[in-house]
């Protein structure tokens, strides 16, 4: 069987409901890479930008990235800085990580679900995540505090549309 880029990514892939951050890096011969960051404290790093992780993430969820990040702005009422709902476990926040241009990756994705700390520090903020990793934005305090409050009230409606779904499938049964 002839395996894709594609496939072994999705096969080394943690599940999202684990995964705690996806931040973008330089990789080998300066490419592109990302490190997962996950709930048991592991670092995965693979070949891929975080946009190629994140469409991944969410064809595993039968999802469509674009179509995620249409639903999302229309919700939300903005073009820049989208929470992505991919699951109701897995509400990414976009904080940016790295000073390069837009198409070299900047942006790294915070899971609010799993409630990472924010704390202020020079140049930015310190998140700290559950597996005791500290990311460092470049964002400052207000703007980060903003985005989790955002990505809180969209995860809260996920679940209580999961509810919803639950009790509709209850009745039925």
């Amino acid at each position: 069987m002839n395996w894709t880029k594609r496939d072994m990514l999705m096969q080394e892939l943690p599940a999202a409901a684990d995964i705690l951050a996806l931040v973008p890096v330089s990789g080998e011969k300066g490419r592109n890479a990302t490190v997962i960051h996950t709930i048991t404290g592991a670092c995965l790093t693979l070949a891929a930008t975080t946009e190629y992780v994140l469409s991944c993430l969410a064809e595993r969820e039968d999802k469509e990235l674009r179509l995620i990040r249409q639903n999302a702005s229309r919700r939300l009422a903005r073009r820049r800085n989208i929470i992505l709902p991919i699951l109701h476990g897995c509400v990414l926040a976009p904080v940016v990580v790295r000073r390069i241009p837009k198409r070299h990756g900047r942006l790294g994705y915070i899971n609010i679900v799993h409630r990472p700390l924010v704390a202020g520090s020079t140049g930015g903020t310190d998140i700290a995540l559950q597996s005791s990793t500290v990311i460092h934005s470049l964002w400052q305090p207000p703007t980060i505090k903003k985005l989790m409050q955002e990505g809180c009230a969209v995860h809260y409606k996920m679940i209580l549309d999961v509810q919803r779904q639950l009790r509709r499938v209850e009745e039925f049964a």
